[in-house]
């Protein structure tokens, strides 16, 4: 992706972010943006409920409705747990070579040849993580998952709580 295509994607996000008051409904716009901009299959973006002390789907984008009601994550438990646990992005290459990822939501079943990448960051309010944002996208060689667009969507998800 070119420079001016990451930043037009970047301003996308920021246009979504603030259409609504509902912060949900924004990130139901920005997992659309993302899905048509990155290949994105899937994306979530998890919250902490600290009664429970679990994590919960809050939003979804190609997940079914039971998936987003059903899965539950503790803390340090798999890839989103982890995230939550040390506050620190996480980039999965190819998920079938990962065994820390636990495919809670059984959608990741492979299809023939199709492997898929993950990526997973915190978002924060101060230091504090309170979500995560997840992204399922084909996997693809030539893909570099520490380009500059993943950064930027990586920073995006660590600052939408204050925008």
């Amino acid at each position: 992706m070119k420079k001016i295509e990451e930043v037009t994607l970047l301003y996308e996000i920021s246009v979504a972010l603030n259409a609504h008051l509902d912060l949900k409904k924004s990130l139901y716009r920005v997992l659309d943006i993302l899905s048509n901009s990155m290949n994105m299959v899937r994306g979530t973006v998890t919250i902490l409920d600290p009664l429970k002390n679990e994590i919960n789907i809050e939003v979804a984008h190609g997940l079914s409705k039971r998936d987003v009601e059903s899965v539950r994550y503790k803390i340090g438990e798999g890839i989103t747990g982890r995230v939550f646990q040390t506050g620190k992005a996480l980039t999965i290459p190819q998920i079938s070579k990962e065994p820390l990822f636990l495919n809670r939501t059984t959608s990741r079943k492979k299809k023939k040849d199709q492997e898929m990448s993950f990526i997973c960051a915190p978002i924060k309010k101060g230091n504090q993580v309170i979500g995560a944002f997840s992204v399922d996208k084909p996997f693809d060689e030539a893909y570099d998952l520490g380009s500059p667009r993943v950064r930027g969507i990586v920073q995006w998800a660590r600052q939408v709580v204050g925008a």
